[in-house]
């Protein structure tokens, strides 16, 4: 009877720690790769700093940071960072020092000589700077793109505006994602159709947002903007002169 109910206790435990880490590794994947500063979304649930919060306030605190989380992960992940504070049992501080150790170790100061292990392949993001759009529609829709693109640049040159500062706007609202390079499809539209390209069609803004969005649905606006802001000219210090 014992081993009856003590391997079904077992198997349940493993099976608890398998879902934690696999949430832990997504949080640390995607904050590594968007360059999310977790600890901001804590702080508001912790007026006293003390480092503690509930199980339900981490639970939103993720949720804010753009985390979809099942509810056995968030619990999982709340347990396996216990605090000392009895009506706050979850010490956030502790998980976030934990997911930003994705970034590098910690207290080098005190050990300089320290190796620090190279970031992983997997988390490298390599389109993040991208001048390029970042995904393909197929061929005859990427070309209708272009062509809406070249539209776009020609309509930005004649206007003597620069596109990216005002997505800087968006991707700083505190009620956005505030993820690095990314805003959300519905800001996308919002300023371009605010502040880019006013007689910009339904299906062809549509067009545009999917060819510069990720696996999660956001868009890359650095890729878009490098596409329609003018292109700076190089600086030639002696052309006046020369002139």
């Amino acid at each position: 009877a014992p081993g009856r109910t003590t391997l079904p206790s077992h198997r349940a435990t493993n099976a608890r720690r398998l879902t934690g880490e696999m949430a832990l590794d997504l949080v640390k994947d995607r904050v590594y790769k968007q360059r999310i500063r977790i600890q901001d979304f804590f702080g508001d649930f912790d007026r006293l700093r003390c480092g503690s919060i509930t199980p339900t306030q981490f639970a939103r605190a993720l949720a804010l940071a753009g985390f979809n989380l099942t509810q056995a992960q968030y619990r999982e992940l709340s347990d396996a960072y216990p605090s000392t504070v009895e009506d706050r049992p979850v010490c956030y501080k502790d998980f976030c020092a934990d997911v930003n150790g994705v970034f590098t170790k910690y207290n080098l100061e005190k050990a300089p000589t320290q190796e620090v292990d190279p970031a992983p392949a997997s988390l490298l993001d390599t389109e993040r700077f991208s001048a390029k759009p970042t995904r393909s529609l197929g061929d005859a829709r990427d070309e209708e793109v272009d062509a809406l693109l070249d539209a776009i640049a020609e309509g930005v040159r004649k206007r003597r505006v620069e596109v990216k500062p005002f997505f800087n706007d968006a991707c700083a609202n505190q009620n956005s994602p505030m993820r690095v390079n990314h805003v959300t499809k519905a800001q996308f539209k919002q300023v371009v159709r605010a502040h880019v390209s006013r007689e910009l069609g339904d299906d062809a803004m549509e067009a545009v947002a999917d060819r510069f969005s990720d696996d999660d649905g956001f868009v890359n606006f650095v890729s878009f903007s490098a596409c329609v802001d003018p292109k700076e000219e190089a600086y030639h210090p002696y052309r006046r002169s020369l002139q």
